[in-house]
């Protein structure tokens, strides 16, 4: 596919082409109007110049300008040896040419082609004067290379400035173009920064009136999508609470009656309990979805993040003995204080630790540490590429099947991460390790204030 052109650049290309065409129209018309004009100035130079040359050269050949020159004369004879543009002529009544400038120039017979007219050949344009009253005529010749070499030279000083000019009105129509789109812009990083959880109205004050249009057809469309993201939101959080008392019921009952049936075989009981186990974890991750996309806040008082933490650790390893054995957590020695809600770390920690216990090499330890400014959960497996590293943070995206994941802890995770005003950043490798995968989940820490009396 060809990569797209901005549209700055592509004003500027057709403004520069058209402009490029209409100079190329500008100098076919100018060679046109050049050539006639300089037709017309030389013709009428060689038609003054006439009566000059005549009686130059009938006085040069007898000083009371009575006797007619004899051709050959001495004085014409000293031009053979210069090629001039112009080539003159005199002819008498017989059709002789008496003078000439040079030898080698075949000069019309004015008895065939006539006389005061234009006659033209393959080299030259002549003009044959009107007969005085000997009935000698002077033929003035205009050399035709140097007529056409006339019109080049005067068209190339024209042409010559219009090259450059082409090139600075492209650079200028472009500066121009990004100028003028420079609203065009701020309206697409305006529409850039809006996503599901931001569906705010664009505010069209400062842009063109050509923009308000859009902007208003925009801000209808964003309206009505963000009532249908909240009503889908309603939804899921309000089927998650109406879900979450009878599937405990159900989960209890199932428990009870596995253990009514000890001796017996179980195996279909144990599948339903396992059933009613993952529709548990799915209405608690719809419950943090719901959370997570209706916009993190934080508090006004800093909390100490490394209480949180602990509940979050005795929560996992009081129900389970062997997980308890696998969690290698490290706390820091000072109080990690942060306005982050409790609620919110408590769902991003356990979120990463489930996650990472899941996807664990079977029997392997996984590390906890939580530091001034970050939470950081390792754990040893098999080393996941770049490309679908960067991808496991979407919805409903899963590296395998393994541990009944559903594909959205690490989604609500990094919404969460994102929406607290933090980072959530993946690394395979673990830090510091061969192989496995880390977790970091940066957050705003809370700097304490200097006393001001100190």
């Amino acid at each position: 596919m060809r990569a797209s052109q901005s549209l700055s650049r592509r004003v500027a290309l057709f403004t520069s082409l058209g402009f490029a065409v209409v100079v190329v129209l500008s100098v076919l018309v100018m060679a046109a109007v050049l050539r006639v004009e300089t037709d017309e100035q030389r013709d009428d130079a060689l038609r003054e110049m006439s009566p000059f040359v005549m009686a130059l050269l009938t006085r040069a050949g007898s000083p009371d300008g009575q006797t007619e020159m004899d051709a050959g004369s001495p004085t014409l004879s000293d031009l053979d040896g210069h090629e001039t543009i112009l080539v003159f002529a005199l002819v008498d009544q017989n059709g002789v040419v008496r003078a000439s400038s040079q030898d080698h120039v075949a000069f019309p017979d004015p008895k065939t082609v006539g006389s005061n007219r234009f006659y033209e050949d393959e080299t030259y344009r002549y003009f044959i004067s009107p007969p005085d009253e000997n009935g000698a005529v002077v033929i003035l010749g205009d050399a035709l290379g140097e007529r056409a070499e006339s019109v080049f030279e005067s068209l190339l000083g024209f042409v010559g400035p219009m090259v450059p000019l082409v090139a600075i009105s492209f650079l200028l129509v472009r500066w121009v173009t990004r100028s003028a789109l420079r609203p065009l812009n701020h309206l697409r990083d305006e529409i850039a920064a809006r996503d599901c959880g931001l569906l705010s109205p664009v505010d069209s004050a400062g842009l063109p009136s050509e923009l308000h249009t859009v902007v208003a057809t925009l801000n209808g469309f964003m309206s009505r999508l963000s009532k249908a993201l909240d009503a889908e939101r309603h939804f899921a959080t309000n089927a998650a609470h109406e879900l979450r008392t009878p599937l405990a019921v159900a989960l209890a009952k199932v428990q009870h009656l596995k253990a009514r049936q000890a001796g017996n075989d179980v195996t279909e009981v144990e599948a339903v309990e396992q059933a009613l186990k993952r529709m548990s974890r799915l209405v608690e991750r719809l419950l943090q979805l719901g959370r997570a996309e209706a916009g993190a806040g934080t508090l006004d008082q800093a909390i100490d993040l490394r209480e949180v933490l602990e509940l979050v650790v005795d929560e996992r390893a009081g129900a389970n003995p062997e997980i308890a054995a696998r969690l290698d957590v490290h706390l820091s020695d000072a109080s990690v204080m942060s306005k982050v809600s409790a609620d919110d770390f408590a769902i991003v920690a356990s979120n990463l630790i489930d996650n990472a216990l899941r996807y664990a090499a079977p029997n392997s330890l996984v590390s906890v540490v939580l530091d001034a400014g970050a939470l950081t959960v390792s754990n040893a497996g098999e080393v996941i590429a770049a490309d679908e590293l960067s991808t496991l943070t979407t919805r409903f995206k899963r590296h395998d099947a393994r541990g009944g994941g559903l594909g959205l802890g690490l989604y609500i995770s990094d919404t969460l991460a994102r929406n607290l005003g933090g980072d959530l950043t993946l690394q395979s490798p673990a830090i510091g390790a061969r192989d496995g995968v880390s977790a970091v989940f940066t957050f705003p820490r809370d700097e304490p204030r200097e006393d001001a009396s100190d």
